[in-house]
């Protein structure tokens, strides 16, 4: 088998559970830690605000507004405490003994790096390099959802260069293009006891999906400033289409001597989304900001994986269990459309020196009835302070801080066949204590 076979759903596992270790958790798996001076106030009008390279992320648009060359680049360091409490059953009704699964989340270091520069009075060019969705969890083997989940990951990274066209005073547009490599790791262990054999005779399974792709989307923003003191920004960014493509393993099969192997494939759809921004200088201390960005998460139906071959022994058991010929997992997503609105204020102490705080509310797409081990999410609300300082030489440091206030999260977690009825007795229902916080640092040098 080659490297790619051998490695498949990055996105299978991204898109089946949530930006666990990002503070973007009620986000999908998008990430929002993108730059340290939005953060600051919550991410409210970052696509109105074009104060440095990092507006790129935010509005394409933006980046005509910047009139000498500019490179910023940053990290966000990202710290998840959780806490699981529950039970399960295997497929046969027995309590499935385990802990809780302990810390399943690791710290998390988010980069990016942005150039921009002006061609000429009309015309503004520039590039990203930045992490626009991942996820990351791992429980430990002996958890007591191990049939539900065990270990997932999701690393994406994404370059998009991205060209400007100013109008005039008021008006400017943009426009970038993603270029997205991801790749990423789903397993979970494996209940053989509806196989109806003695429990003497069976050993729990491990399953593990591994994979990578590339991909291409774009982003369009428009820039209107309508007033010296009030600019409005609107961004819109297209959804990308994926098939994974990899091998799937499975171990310890009833009758079977060796490790199972399988090609296979995962369709996935990272949705669209649209947002819009206002920035409104009070006066020369104050400035206030807002935004709200919709996103289509409804296209996440069903995390779905399928086999790309014949006569596989992986999807033969599996099409009769899930009771669609070809298909290897199957777990019901029905995400839905959300909102997420922001506000924030600057102010200007001197001409070098800001203070920023901010507020975010993000519904998260998940149902209750659907959430799951691997997206144990729910609305979260974000606050967040900051501060910015210019120093000689044209170097701008900025610094953020936000804190996650998140209720917790109940999970009653079943196995469902592709006709939405329930498979066996499998079961797992809980509640997770979740809380995050994240600190973010840019420089940001013109030149």
């Amino acid at each position: 088998m080659n490297h790619r076979e051998k490695r498949i759903t990055k996105l299978a596992s991204a898109i089946s559970l949530a930006c666990v270790p990002s503070l973007s958790f009620a986000a999908g798996y998008a990430l929002n830690e993108q730059s340290a001076s939005a953060m600051g106030t919550a991410n409210a009008g970052a696509a109105a605000n074009p104060e440095n390279a990092t507006v790129l992320f935010f509005n394409p648009a933006g980046i005509s507004q910047l009139d000498k060359p500019q490179v910023s680049f940053g990290a966000a360091y990202i710290e998840v405490s959780t806490d699981f409490e529950g039970t399960a059953v295997d497929t046969i009704g027995r309590p499935v003994d385990g802990t809780n699964g302990g810390e399943f989340v690791d710290p998390a270091i988010i980069p990016n790096l942005y150039a921009t520069m002006p061609i000429n009075e009309n015309w503004s060019a520039g590039i990203g390099i930045f992490a626009p969705f991942g996820v990351a969890g791992d429980y430990d083997s002996e958890f007591v959802g191990r049939f539900m989940a065990d270990e997932t990951e999701l690393k994406a990274i994404a370059i998009q260069p991205t060209v400007a066209y100013k109008f005039n005073d008021v008006w400017s547009v943009g426009l970038g293009i993603d270029f997205v490599h991801a790749e990423g790791t789903l397993t979970k262990f494996q209940d053989y006891s509806g196989t109806g054999l003695p429990p003497a005779l069976l050993k729990e399974g491990h399953f593990d999906v591994e994979g990578d792709d590339e991909a291409i989307g774009w982003n369009f923003g428009i820039l209107y400033q309508p007033t010296n003191s009030t600019t409005v920004g609107l961004n819109y960014r297209s959804k990308i289409d994926i098939e994974l493509e990899g091998e799937a393993t499975l171990t310890n099969v009833p009758g079977q001597a060796a490790t199972l192997e399988e090609k296979a494939k995962v369709p996935l759809t990272l949705p669209e989304s649209a947002t819009i921004s206002l920035k409104h200088l009070i006066n020369d201390q104050w400035t206030v900001y807002a935004g709200a960005t919709w996103t289509r998460w409804s296209q996440f139906e069903n995390l779905d994986i399928f086999s790309r071959e014949d006569g596989g022994l992986i999807s033969a058991s599996a099409s009769l269990k899930y009771g669609k010929e070809g298909m290897i997992g199957h777990v019901p997503e029905k995400w839905t459309n959300t909102w997420a609105v922001s506000a924030g204020v600057s102010y200007a102490f001197t001409q070098n020196f800001m203070l920023k705080a901010g507020y975010a509310f993000d519904e998260s797409p998940i149902q209750k009835e659907y959430r799951t081990a691997r997206v144990p999410a729910t609305d979260r609300n974000w606050l967040t302070v900051g501060a910015q300082y210019k120093m000689e030489g044209d170097w701008v440091i900025d610094g953020a801080f936000g804190y996650l206030i998140i209720d917790d999260i109940d999970v009653d977690e079943h196995e469902y066949r592709v006709d939405g009825t329930q498979i066996g007795a499998s079961n797992l229902k809980g509640t997770y204590e979740v809380s995050a916080y994240g600190l973010a640092v840019q420089l940001t040098k013109s030149f």
